[in-house]
């Protein structure tokens, strides 16, 4: 197959350059049905790849005359297409799809590329302009497979439709409320594909996807809601349309909430205290640093000997999310990683005068620190935000149990942990906070805000963490605080147990009967989201 030699021959990083996952060809049989509805004379494929999408197409209908356009930026990957291929109705032009204005097709149907938009080189010549071709604003850290989605849509023929691989995390994220305003408002969003077994059926995807099945009739009816369990169930649908378990009308999917919790509650019911409160009552959860330069404000022992930087320029701060690996951080930590040369120290500039604060600075320079996207946006480049350390840190990124730190030190931290810093109502609080998200009841319904990706890998932002629930002050004050210090002094030296007694001590203060969590989601690595 030419999928195999490519990914054989071609290395992984080029292929995450380009946000390059392959559509497996149950999938592009599936989608291809959807946009083959209508009769349509023309396909556009924004995003070509190894051309499964085309391959399916001419599958399906092989004697019919229909004009195929894929896009394709990658020209190595053009290289493994199948020169043999005479086909005067196939035309793929080696070009950016989202540079170039197509015209508007029958049917779309597309697999696009999974990066963040700030990996894109050309983003601030390009997003001003499909921002004027769709009269709306996207917000700048857009997926690029997002704005791919809105550019497509404006170039689908009334009467045409759709069929579009994205990640589910478009449903959660900020950047996704625009695009799903337009899909409900323009009565464009017809269909849903959810997979229970996706590690199965996308083995190679980076991040949690579902199909989207769209067509520009401007009809407001029901959208339908799929999920798929296996791949031998796939190979058996012949229309998607008439395959689906639920339907929910675009009334119930407000764009300006998240879509996961309220699709997966139509597959499992959930159901929290009603005396919960938000976390955002105790304080607040906010990214770490962004310093834009990692490499040149994170520091070791040796770098601050060798370019002799004193204690006024530098601030403790936890730089990589593995140098906590306990769920309690004190000095002592601390001081272990520091004495082993881990980066752990940060520059923060309080005398740019200084001649070994300068010299630094000019070397950072002359390696181009200053010109990064960040750092050149700054007054000052390298100066970096003002920050107080957390009591209580939280992983951006998590497998399994979420990771929680109760910080006892000074250090500051980088984006690899987001911060919590309590107002006057959880600055009492912030011990039992920890128990309570240290708990496997308190990790189970934080989860529940998350956003997942492949592998079962869990991600947060702060807002996420913000409106996840927790107990009210009322019953965090049954919790007495002797109890909650012996859970924190356990868990230096004993986590399992520590939790043993988290669980203990939340079960107390909350009638787990009012709590109802799925074991299981229709979407597998969605598990409790």
């Amino acid at each position: 197959m030419r999928e195999s030699k490519y990914i054989e021959e071609i290395p992984l990083n080029h292929r995450k350059d380009y946000g390059q996952f392959f559509t497996p060809p149950l999938v592009a049989r599936l989608m291809a049905t959807w946009v083959m509805k209508d009769d349509p004379k023309t396909i556009l494929d924004p995003a070509f790849g190894l051309g499964v999408f085309y391959d399916e197409v001419k599958n399906l209908n092989p004697n019919n005359q229909i004009m195929f356009t894929g896009y394709e930026i990658d020209p190595h990957i053009l290289d493994y297409l199948d020169h043999n291929i005479i086909d005067p109705g196939l035309r793929i032009i080696n070009s950016d799809y989202l540079e170039v204005e197509t015209g508007r097709f029958d049917s779309i149907i597309c697999n696009p590329p999974y990066m963040r938009f700030q990996k894109f080189l050309k983003r601030h010549d390009i997003l001003p302009r499909i921002e004027e071709k769709i009269g709306k604003k996207l917000v700048g850290y857009s997926n690029i497979s997002s704005v791919f989605l809105v550019k497509s849509l404006k170039e689908l023929k009334t009467g045409g439709n759709l069929a579009y691989i994205m990640p589910f995390e478009f449903f959660n994220a900020g950047y996704g409320k625009e695009i799903k305003k337009c899909l409900l408002e323009n009565h464009l969003l017809k269909q849903i594909i959810i997979f229970s077994n996706e590690k199965e059926i996308f083995p190679d995807a980076t991040t949690t996807v579902c199909v989207l099945l769209c067509k520009n009739d401007g009809k407001d009816e029901a959208i339908k809601i799929t999920a798929i369990k296996e791949n031998e169930e796939i190979d058996k649908i012949s229309d998607a349309s008439n395959f689906y378990q639920k339907e929910i009308f675009s009334s119930d999917l407000p764009y300006n909430k998240k879509w996961t919790p309220i699709i997966l509650s139509l597959f499992s019911e959930e159901k929290f205290p009603n005396d919960f409160c938000k976390f955002s009552l105790y304080g607040t959860f906010t990214r770490g640093i962004a310093t834009g330069a990692n490499d040149f404000f994170a520091l070791t022992k040796s770098k601050i000997e060798k370019w002799k930087l004193d204690e006024n320029n530098i601030c403790k701060c936890i730089t990589k999310s593995y140098q906590i690996r306990k769920a309690v951080f004190t000095e002592y930590d601390f001081d272990k990683l520091y004495s082993t040369d881990k980066p752990v120290y940060c520059l923060d500039v309080k005398d740019h005068k200084k001649q070994e604060i300068q010299q630094y600075i000019n070397e950072g320079e002359k390696r181009g620190y200053h010109e990064r996207y960040l750092t050149k946006t700054r007054n000052t480049w390298y100066k970096i935000e003002s920050r107080k350390p957390a009591p209580i840190l939280f992983g951006v990124f998590n497998r399994g149990r979420l990771k929680v730190i109760r910080n006892f030190t000074t250090a500051i931290n980088f984006t690899c942990f987001h911060s919590f810093y309590p107002n006057i109502f959880g600055q009492q609080l912030v011990n039992k906070l920890f128990v309570y998200l240290l708990s496997d009841i308190g990790q189970r319904i934080i989860k529940t805000n998350k956003r997942s990706y492949g592998d079962e890998l869990d991600k947060f932002e702060p807002g996420d963490l913000n409106e996840s629930l927790c107990p009210n002050q009322k019953q965090f004050e049954e919790i007495d605080n002797e109890d909650a210090e012996k859970v924190i002094e356990l868990a230096k030296i004993d986590e399992e147990k520590a939790i043993k007694i988290s669980n203990d001590l939340i079960n107390e203060i909350i009638d787990t009967s009012e709590i109802v969590l799925p074991d299981r989601y229709p979407i597998a690595i969605l598990s409790g989201s």
